[in-house]
Order: structure tokens, then sequence, then C-alpha cells
């Protein structure tokens, strides 16, 4: 096969799927001795249009996310993983994930959840995990809860 994953990226959004995704890529960045990517986005698209947006929401949102991924790389460092990478951006999560952190961190493989938060937002916006799956510049890995 000769085609060994050696940057492995994994989507969070903090979904009951993100977190299976995350301990999947755990299991497999250890199998493979490979670096981990771990990316969160803050999606302001999904904020409330009745809320008056004055920054408030966007910065709770992206404190949250950066304690997120302070948690989960400190996890991935203690199960052994020993280069382990956080991405935070604010956007579109699909072009994001499909496209500009693959190749910000030179991804092999992206590993992420089937379904995310908000059933209701996958039926107006369309579900990220399949538009990856479409435009993905590297391999894509889709986990599914057992």
């Amino acid at each position: 096969m000769g085609n060994k994953y050696q940057r492995i990226l994994v989507a969070l959004d903090g979904s009951t799927q993100a977190e299976i995704a995350f301990l999947k890529a755990v299991e497999l960045a250890k199998a493979t001795d490979s670096e981990l990517g771990i990316a969160s986005i803050v999606d302001i698209r999904s904020f409330s249009p009745n809320i008056s947006y004055d920054g408030g929401l966007e910065k709770a949102a992206h404190e949250e996310s950066t304690a997120r991924l302070a948690e989960y790389k400190k996890l991935a460092e203690e199960a052994g993983i020993e280069q382990v990478h956080t991405f935070l951006e604010i956007g579109n999560p699909k072009t994001l994930l499909a496209r500009d952190i693959p190749a910000q961190f030179d991804a092999d493989v992206l590993i992420c959840g089937a379904t995310g938060l908000n059933r209701i937002e996958k039926i107006v916006l369309g579900s990220v995990s399949a538009y990856v799956l479409q435009h993905a510049i590297c391999d894509v890995l889709v986990v599914r809860e057992k």
C-alpha cells in the first residue's frame, strides 16, 4: 500500500460525532506515528439574526472554541501524540475544512463526524461533511456513532 498518513486533521464542533472523530483520529495518529491537527470553526452564520450583532457572541464562541481546542490538544498529548497542532478559524466551515485548513496543515486525511450539532442548520445550509467529501483536497474519513 505504501500510502501512510503522516498528517491527520480532525474537525471538532462540540458534537458527539466530533468526539468520536477525535478518538478515531488519535487512534490513527498513534498507529501511524503521525502528526495530529485539530480544527474548530466559529461559524457566525449560525448565530440568530434576531440577536443584535456586537461581536460579543463571536467573542464568546471564540473563547469557548479556544478552551475546547486546548482540552483536546492536552488529551491527544496525554495519549502519546507528540506533535499536535490546533486551528481555530472564523468563517464557513465547509470551505475552511475542505480546502483552507488542510492546505495550511498539508493534511493527508481529514476525519470528521457524519453529523454535527444542529439538524435544522443541516437542512438549511447543507451538511458540512457532505460538502467536504465532495470538495476536500485530501482523503476524508467520516465516522459514525455506533
